[in-house]
Formats: structure tokens, C-alpha cells, sequence
């Protein structure tokens, strides 16, 4: 027969704060920004930030230029370059500030 005493007997406490926490972090989508590139590969290479988008599970984006103009709702965070980088001597790119994991980076370019 084994005693249990009211100290051996008492559950662990549930960390409601970090279980919120941790649904937060899981749950929340990837942030990332739009940069053009002008000359990439050059001496006069420059960039600027003109958009931040918030990447979602489902594979959906929503974007907003710089300015807070112009707004986008896309099927994928990637086709955001299609509406940058159109000059000649300028590229767009996607920089991710957050991944779902160390392994997972990904950037997409346009010419």
C-alpha cells in the first residue's frame, strides 16, 4: 500500500500565460517585406522597403505599400513581386523576418 501525501497528491500548476503564449507564436502569421534592389551586383547597389506583408497557414498574404496607399490580397505572399522590380536596373524581393522554422527560408525575385 503506498501513502500519498497532500504535497505529493497536489497537480503541477497549469501556466495558463504560457500556454497562450505558445498558441500565439504557433498561430501567428509570417511577416515579411518587399524590397527593390537597384543595380543588384554592382557598386551603386541600393534597396528601399516599399511594402510589408503578413503571410497566413493557408498560403494567403495580405500586403501594404510603404505609403499605405495601395493594398493587396494575394493566394501566395511570393506573387507580390509581380507588381515591383518592372524598371530596368531594379528587382524585387521578399525578406523574411519570421520562419515557421530555422530550416525554412524562402525569397522570391522578380527581374
Amino acid at each position: 500500500m503506498t501513502t500519498v501525501s497532500p504535497q505529493s497528491a497536489a497537480p503541477e500548476p497549469f501556466d495558463f500565460a504560457r500556454e497562450v503564449y505558445e498558441l500565439v507564436r504557433d498561430t501567428a502569421p509570417r511577416l515579411f517585406a518587399v524590397v527593390e534592389q537597384y543595380r543588384p551586383g554592382t557598386e551603386d547597389a541600393d534597396a528601399v522597403v516599399v511594402a510589408w506583408g503578413l503571410a497566413y497557414a493557408d498560403g494567403t498574404a495580405e500586403v501594404v505599400g510603404v505609403e499605405g496607399h495601395r493594398r493587396w490580397q494575394l493566394a501566395a505572399a511570393e506573387h507580390i513581386v509581380r507588381y515591383f522590380g518592372r524598371a530596368e536596373d531594379l528587382s524585387a524581393r521578399l525578406v523574411w523576418l519570421t520562419t515557421p522554422d530555422a530550416d525554412a527560408r524562402t525569397e522570391a525575385c522578380a527581374a
